[in-house]
């Protein structure tokens, strides 16, 4: 394991139409500290990222947008007060499926490479994204079911210096994980069927606990 849940120091950032709510911020940290623990439990505890320290400085600029509905402007207003840090937009609210989600992010992508003069790659992440075990390329998918929706933005070379969480500028996806030039890390391709079942049952745990969690804060936001 790595940074312990509790461990969390910096707030997230809280953004969209409940941000003003006066149980965003308890919210907001509880997001957080359950995309630290899929850091954590997933990507760490299988070694899958070589660049990963800890889920503090891997999640940079970490925006828990709020509201209901994807909005781009909202969006490319976070990513340009991320300032050139790795930035994370988590939507814990929406309820698009991965496809829908997916194709918000291209499309924030491209509105956003028209404003800013080195942008960012980005890299999608759904608690529904489509994966299966045949290749290591498909498995992405699998490991990509993060507690929420969220977008990851990845400051042009940021990623060579060792600090992201994921490295989304990787052309080939098989290789997403193991990007190491000199030293062997495990990839996907490398995780046996065992480690796979451990690894998708904890991501259940994880989801099953996030709307456990969840529930009431929503509930509350929804109904004031």
């Amino acid at each position: 394991m790595l940074a312990a849940m509790g461990s969390v120091t910096q707030q997230p950032i809280a953004a969209g139409h409940y941000a003003s709510h006066q149980r965003a911020p308890a919210f907001c940290l509880l997001v957080q500290q359950l995309h630290h623990r899929y850091a954590n439990e997933v990507v760490g505890a299988f070694s899958l990222c070589p660049h990963m320290k800890d889920p503090h400085s891997a999640f940079g600029y970490f925006c828990v947008v709020l509201d209901e509905q994807l909005d781009i402007e909202t969006a490319i207003a976070q990513v340009r007060a991320a300032d050139g840090q790795m930035a994370h937009l988590v939507y814990p609210l929406v309820t698009v499926g991965s496809g829908d989600f997916e194709r918000f992010g291209n499309k924030l992508h491209q509105q956003i490479a028209k404003r800013l003069p080195s942008p960012p790659v980005h890299a999608c992440f759904h608690p529904q994204m489509r994966g299966d075990r045949l290749t290591a390329s498909r498995r992405v998918g699998l490991v990509r079911r993060a507690p929420d929706p969220f977008v990851q933005f990845v400051p042009d070379g940021l990623h060579q210096g060792g600090t992201s969480f994921l490295d989304p500028a990787k052309a080939d996806l098989a290789a997403l994980f193991n990007n190491g030039p000199t030293v062997h890390h495990p990839s996907l391709a490398d995780l046996s069927d065992s480690q796979l079942d451990a690894l998708e049952a904890k991501l259940i745990a994880i989801r099953r606990d996030r709307d456990e969690r969840y529930a009431p804060f929503i509930a509350q936001l929804k109904n004031t």
